[in-house]
């Protein structure tokens, strides 16, 4: 490897840091402020969704001043032929099929709230993640390289959840589901050739993990089943991934 080329990996490298810094910096903000304020749940998601909106203004300045197109990070159709590909997405709905028998413990008004905080967390992340981070890699790295790379900066992220006084169960738990979930996500990219999908995926999967009234050791087993799913799935879309970047990115 030339001395350029390991520059350029380098400041890939830094880019894809510093863009996961930024972004973990927006619920961070507004975890303190809703913690300050002691705001009920609904309120926590409007003011944390509101900021992970804001968040995208960094993104999106970026691509304005580099004057790349949202369609070149993945804000287009899915590619001919990638839905046989990918089965039709049916692994991940099946994933959280069995939630959905046991009923929602929210009122209306907690579930807009939560809508909108979890549609907020799935643009911002995917845009970041899958958009900015994913393209830049996958332009200096092998397919395989840039998967992992994007999937653990995503899992190290969601070990900020460390600093919000959680267990460290909890927070290995998390960050080993967000390594799965982030290497599904780049898989899907990469094979679909859009973000759409993974945007629309990571709202309704945060949603579900929200809204749902399963407890106990029935909310254990459902896990432990959605996560062989999902491995197995990952495993399986791992083996279909191309030698090359097949879709244009410009991030």
């Amino acid at each position: 490897m030339t001395e350029r080329k390991r520059n350029m990996k380098a400041r890939a490298v830094w880019y894809s840091l510093i863009l996961s810094f930024i972004l973990m910096v927006f619920p961070v903000i507004s975890g303190i402020i809703v913690t300050v304020n002691n705001m009920d749940a609904p309120q926590r998601h409007w003011v944390q969704g509101a900021f992970m909106v804001a968040s995208i203004a960094v993104p999106l300045g970026v691509l304005s001043i580099a004057k790349i197109q949202l369609s070149q990070i993945g804000f287009s159709k899915i590619k001919k032929g990638s839905m046989r590909t990918i089965l039709y997405f049916i692994p991940i709905i099946a994933a959280k099929a069995g939630f959905f028998f046991f009923g929602f413990n929210h009122n209306m008004t907690a579930i807009v709230a939560l809508a909108f905080f979890t549609a907020a967390i799935g643009l911002s992340e995917e845009i970041y993640f899958r958009g900015m981070i994913l393209g830049r890699l996958v332009r200096y790295f092998s397919i395989k390289q840039a998967v992992l790379l994007s999937a653990a900066l995503f899992a190290a992220v969601h070990a900020s959840q460390a600093f919000s006084g959680e267990g460290i169960i909890i927070v290995m738990l998390t960050v080993v589901n967000a390594l799965i979930f982030g290497m599904i996500a780049s898989e899907l990219v990469i094979l679909t050739g859009s973000l759409i999908p993974v945007i629309i995926w990571h709202a309704l999967y945060d949603f579900i993990n929200w809204i749902v009234s399963v407890q106990g050791s029935l909310e254990i087993i459902l896990i432990i089943v959605q996560s062989v799913i999902m491995i197995t799935y990952g495993a399986y879309l791992w083996n279909k991934l191309p030698d090359k970047h097949s879709y244009a990115s410009g991030a």
